[in-house]
């Protein structure tokens, strides 16, 4: 009895003792207390007091049991009923003892990872979330010199993250690119024959190849090959059962757009003419059978062939030929389908007059331009862009007439690169001379546009660079020419080493442009000739003024620009 109430008066005043673990004692009241339950018997009665608002929690294997302060004990001894703040109290004294014994645990086994040769590839399952986020692994053990060591990844994070292959070398044909015209390049490798998906016709596979290599140039030849090409897609055509025809054959033909997109841009005329065949396909009635659809859409493929762009140009070389008069002097360039038509009319009509073809590199158009006109019995002159300024300084140039890729609704001329350069030095030369010479473009409407560009930067297309570079012409025999003996013509035989010394001047310059560092090509297409330059537009409809050509586009439904 006297150890009891030394016991509760020591307990009262005692600090907490995380030491105590579990104990049972007994009392004079006939209390039994077991450390972790919190539960009490009074006077041997069934009644039972529960400290806590909540039922007590199991004690986990893992944790540690519960703190119990002397305090408590004396309390729980006497039957006195603990308050609010005596409650609290005990909760903060069992949770700092748990956190004492956890920090205790953790440096221990700090210590044994540090001293073990290899570390462990299985992890310790934490017993709770902040011990994982805080774990050992994460922690950086001291070098003999104090110096916390580096983080280092283990053997199991080591096999999660693999090794990155290294990144492939930028290849050197990419990064020769001008940065001024980067839009202009293509995103994608042209059209191929092992490129081609096996919906792409094959009548298209080859229209894309020969407009890769250029066999097909001019905005009204790559119009009808398109066209021609697609009505054979549309004659091998099937509809699927449940379909209608004029949904399913759109989503054909875009496929066969985008390969031929591929190959090359679309021209202007390209783009409207495709642009009037998808809208034909979208109103053909559903009701109609597919044979009847398609005997439909190929006749109206050779009518708008034959109507905008046969009788279009037969209309304007009647046109401009009208304004030819005799002892004219043309100056005209490069090639154009409908100025050659327009040429050879008016010879056929028996004027005389003298044409003067000025050409360019690389494609050298006029080469053959000069060679139909010859063949059709024209007095031609054939000189380069070059020698353009000696041409019009003579002063005998007094009707320019130019062909056309596309009429801006700004006014503005796209056509070959070269077009703006000769337009500009014919007015400079009326204003010299003081006599007009008047510039006159013959375009027909299909190649109309509601698209407007005040330079050649925004709207244009990149050429292939290495056609800039001059390539030895290999010797051509004839019968009008042999190869002559070098003892014969007094000139000295070459000796191996002076031959070696000629290919390696000749290999010089822009052979090997791509491996030149700050040495870049660039080959524009076309070029933009301001309306200022231009007198008259002669197209199907007939002379127009430059800045007409919106009104027409509103008339003809050519203002939208293909999607």
């Amino acid at each position: 009895m006297d150890d009891s109430n030394s016991s509760n008066t020591s307990g009262a005043n005692s600090p907490l003792n995380p030491a105590a673990t579990s104990f049972t004692m007994p009392s004079p009241s006939g209390t039994v207390l077991t450390n972790g339950t919190d539960q009490t018997t009074v006077n041997g009665g069934d009644q039972t007091r529960n400290n806590n608002s909540k039922k007590a929690k199991p004690v986990r294997p893992e944790q540690a049991p519960r703190m119990t302060t002397e305090q408590n004990i004396a309390e729980a001894g006497a039957g006195v009923k603990l308050t609010g703040a005596q409650l609290k109290a005990q909760k903060v004294a069992e949770k700092a003892a748990r956190r004492a014994e956890k920090v205790a645990e953790k440096g221990a086994q700090a210590v044994a990872v540090t001293a073990a040769p290899k570390p462990d590839l299985q992890r310790r399952p934490s017993a709770t979330k902040r011990e994982s986020e805080t774990g050992t692994h994460h922690k950086r053990t001291p070098s003999a010199s104090g110096k916390p060591l580096p983080i280092r990844a283990g053997p199991q994070q080591q096999q999660q993250q693999p090794q990155m292959p290294a990144a492939p070398e930028k290849d050197k044909r990419q990064d020769k690119r001008v940065s001024m015209f980067s839009h202009l390049y293509p995103k994608e490798k042209k059209a191929s024959l092992g490129g081609a998906g096996r919906e792409i016709h094959p009548a298209v596979l080859s229209l894309g190849l020969q407009l890769r290599d250029y066999v097909i140039c001019g905005g009204n030849a790559r119009c009808v090959a398109t066209l021609l090409a697609f009505k054979k897609v549309i004659q091998t055509y099937t509809t699927p059962p449940g379909v209608a025809l004029s949904r399913h054959l759109l989503t054909h033909l875009n496929h066969q757009i985008a390969y031929l997109r591929n190959a090359r841009p679309l021209s202007t005329s390209q783009g409207n003419s495709i642009r009037w065949l998808k809208n034909l396909i979208s109103t053909q009635p559903v009701d109609a059978t597919d044979s009847e659809a398609k005997k439909t859409l190929c006749a109206e493929i050779d009518r708008f062939i034959r109507e905008r762009i046969t009788l279009a140009d037969e209309v304007i070389a009647r046109e401009a030929g009208s304004r030819i008069d005799n002892g004219d002097v043309i100056l005209t360039y490069a090639k154009s389908s409908v100025v050659e038509k327009t040429l050879i009319a008016a010879h056929r009509q028996g004027k005389t007059f003298k044409v003067i073809i000025v050409d360019s590199r690389p494609m050298f158009e006029g080469k053959n331009h000069a060679t139909s006109l010859i063949r059709a019995g024209l007095q031609v002159q054939y000189a380069l862009l070059s020698g353009l300024a000696d041409i019009v300084d003579q002063g005998s140039v007094t009707k320019c007439f130019l062909g056309a890729s596309a009429m801006l609704g700004n006014g503005t001329l796209l056509s070959r690169v070269g077009s703006a350069m000769v337009a500009m030095m014919a007015k400079e030369c009326s204003k010299n001379k003081s006599r007009s010479v008047p510039v006159i473009v013959l375009c027909e409407t299909v190649k109309f546009t509601a698209k407007a560009a005040l330079d050649s930067i925004i709207m244009n297309e990149v050429g292939d660079a290495d056609a800039l570079v001059e390539v030895a012409e290999v010797d051509v025999f004839t019968s009008t020419t042999t190869k002559q003996d070098p003892k014969q013509s007094g000139k000295k035989p070459k000796d191996k080493d002076d031959g070696d010394d000629e290919d390696k001047v000749e290999g010089k310059g822009l052979a090997g442009w791509r491996d030149q560092q700050g040495l870049f090509l660039l080959n524009l297409m076309y070029d933009v000739t301001p309306a200022e330059f231009i007198d008259a537009v002669v197209c199907e409809l007939g002379s127009l003024p430059p800045m007409a050509v919106p009104v027409v586009n509103g008339v003809h439904g050519d203002e939208q620009a293909l999607a």
